[in-house]
């Protein structure tokens, strides 16, 4: 397993979710921009705690189960109230509460979902809201 396979596998499903929406809203992944689009947008990060039960392995990452975190950022336009950056939230947590897909090799399984956590305060022009969970990984 790589750390590849376990991104593609969280970042399609949280692309596909936003993209379902009416109008799509564009999701922002690690380190691929660095100018934000315009509101609304979602930014996907993904982080690896630990990487436990290490193999000896010749041809892949050497990693065999990891744990790590998935943050959702929602950003939305200041000043018109918690329902955009509500509802942006509820389609992650379903991303988040949806990702297990028995049939795909690579298994990723979200855990406790916290949030969403808004900040509202601050002289930016957006308002954001804040969902995250840990998540373990693994080849079956």
């Amino acid at each position: 397993m790589t750390f590849q396979a376990v991104r593609s596998v969280i970042e399609s499903k949280v692309f596909a979710a936003y993209q379902a929406l009416t109008p799509p809203v564009q999701v922002v992944f690690d380190n691929t921009i660095e100018t934000p689009p315009d509101l609304p947008y979602v930014v996907c990060l993904i982080s690896y705690v630990t990487t436990t039960e290490t193999v000896i392995c010749q041809t892949e990452a050497a990693v065999e189960n990891l744990q790590g975190n998935l943050q959702l950022s929602i950003y939305a336009t200041r000043g018109s109230g918690m329902r955009s950056l509500e509802e942006y939230a509820a389609v992650g947590m379903q991303a988040m509460n949806t990702i297990y897909n028995p049939n795909n090799p690579v298994k990723v399984r979200c855990k406790q979902i916290n949030g969403p956590v808004a900040l509202l305060n601050g002289p930016e022009p957006y308002a954001v809201a804040t969902i995250s969970c840990a998540f373990s990984a693994c080849v079956e």
